[in-house]
């Protein structure tokens, strides 16, 4: 119900390919309920899900589909995934974790669990695995497909290739961007890695982890959340939300007794003192010349990457 274009564009795609169903809800429930819905409605084995701004590369559901095939266990199939902000390739996580194949939950929840760099566009999901994992929490927002992968790694093994799969389109009009993070509260923080942690209780109940793998996979999210809930509030400052930098530092301190030294700091450096403003003005610059560091830095390694992306972009166009 989003009141663009959008039933033309579907039309056209329909004319040509009768396996095109489009739904439209009577008012516009946004993105991450509309991905819940359209998980609900999935009735094959598998399932991709696919922004309209992102794409997948030629071999993709070849390769997914044929590894989740010859091996029934894995929950999901995780692809390269490259990061391209119109100009370069800017990011190839798959690329530095050494690992490929089959791979067991605790290896693939230690790779995904940073966060960074990760969605869910070049995966291909076991629909059996996302239900028995409790499915989407849209509630979660913009997070909820890094924690959606994050269950699903908790519990089921996955298959890892490091082939470019998909890839996804940074652009300020992005939902993650459109509020400067905003959404991404502290508290919608601790909800997704509390989820996370039930996800880990659930998987030793059932059998799927031992409580050695548990106990280590415990201290990762614990320290996890610290970690990112300390970036989150100078990220915040340098965006110059002071207010959302204390408040993460409140539930730093409250969560964790431990972290009362890192919320110390982050209260000094949102202060309106003299000492705050200096430090506010500081992460704004450092904000800036990481930008322009990144838009001008080489791009040599990525070459082969963009060569493909401007390649099958092309191809793409009407």
């Amino acid at each position: 119900a989003s009141g663009d274009e959008t039933p033309e564009v579907v039309a056209q795609f329909a004319a040509r390919d009768p396996r095109v169903k489009y739904h439209v809800h009577p008012r516009n429930i946004g993105m991450m309920e509309n991905f819940a819905y359209g998980i609900a409605q999935v009735d094959t084995p598998y399932f991709n899900i696919l922004s309209d701004d992102d794409f997948l590369l030629p071999g993709f559901f070849d390769a997914a589909i044929g590894s989740l095939t010859a091996d029934p266990e894995p929950g999901f199939f995780f692809g390269g995934l490259l990061f391209f902000d119109g100009a370069k390739a800017v990011a190839a996580p798959v690329e530095g974790w050494n690992i490929e194949g089959r791979v067991e939950p605790s290896t693939i929840f230690r790779a995904l669990f940073p966060g960074s760099w990760i969605t869910w566009t070049s995966s291909l999901f076991r629909t059996a695995a996302v239900a028995a994992a409790g499915g989407l929490r849209p509630e979660l927002g913009y997070g909820a497909d890094v924690e959606l992968l994050l269950r699903l790694a908790v519990r089921n093994a996955a298959i890892v290739s490091r082939k470019p799969c998909g890839v996804v389109n940074l652009h300020h009009g992005s939902a993650s961007a459109a509020d400067g993070g905003q959404q991404y509260s502290a508290a919608r923080i601790l909800t997704i890695f509390e989820s996370i942690e039930n996800a880990v209780e659930l998987a030793v109940r059932e059998g799927s982890i031992t409580q050695e793998e548990a106990r280590s996979l415990r201290t990762i999210i614990r320290n996890g959340i610290e970690w990112r809930l300390f970036r989150r509030a100078f990220v915040l400052l340098a965006q110059g939300y002071r207010n959302s930098a204390m408040e993460t530092a409140e539930t730093l301190e409250g969560r964790y007794g431990s972290a009362r030294l890192a919320a110390a700091i982050v209260r000094v450096a949102a202060n309106t003192n003299y000492v705050g403003r200096l430090t506010c003005a500081g992460l704004r610059s450092l904000r800036r010349a990481r930008e322009t560091l990144r838009r001008h830095a080489p791009t040599d390694r990525y070459r082969e990457y963009e060569t493909l992306i401007e390649r099958v972009r092309n191809d793409l166009e009407p």
